[in-house]
Order: structure tokens, then C-alpha cells, then sequence
């Protein structure tokens, strides 16, 4: 028998928008591939968008929300 070849799926860049508190928290390791958009709405609140490189939109949420604090995702 040959070798066996694993193919793991591929990440495509998923665009999330999103309502967060301000000041804005972040948890940054250095191995995200994260960018992030904020504008300031009122003193408490901003809308932001990122671009998130993740195999599937729910793990592209759960991304985010480990580096920021997320209210709500807006649908695009």
C-alpha cells in the first residue's frame, strides 16, 4: 500500500461585521491573521468589520470573539 495523503481544508477569508463595546478589549497572542475595522458610533458602542481566515463562518466567529469582546454580528 501507498502513503496515505491528508488534505485539510482550506481557509478563505470571511468578512464579519459586528457591533462592540468601547474602549475596545483585545487578547492578542501574535498568531492571528486577524484584521479589524472600528468605527466610533457613541461613547459606549462602535461597529466594526473583520476579515477572519477560518475553514467555516462559525469557527470565523469564534476567532473574533476570542481576540475581542463581540456584542453582536451583524448580517451582511
Amino acid at each position: 500500500m501507498g502513503k496515505v495523503l491528508e488534505f485539510k481544508p482550506k481557509e478563505t477569508v470571511h468578512i464579519l461585521k459586528f457591533t462592540a463595546p468601547r474602549p475596545l478589549k483585545m487578547r492578542k497572542t501574535g498568531k492571528e491573521r486577524i484584521s479589524v475595522e472600528l468605527h466610533k458610533v457613541d461613547e459606549v458602542h462602535g461597529i466594526g468589520q473583520a476579515w477572519v481566515p477560518a475553514t467555516n463562518i462559525r469557527l470565523a466567529k469564534e476567532k473574533l470573539c476570542n481576540m475581542i469582546e463581540v456584542t453582536e454580528f451583524l448580517d451582511a
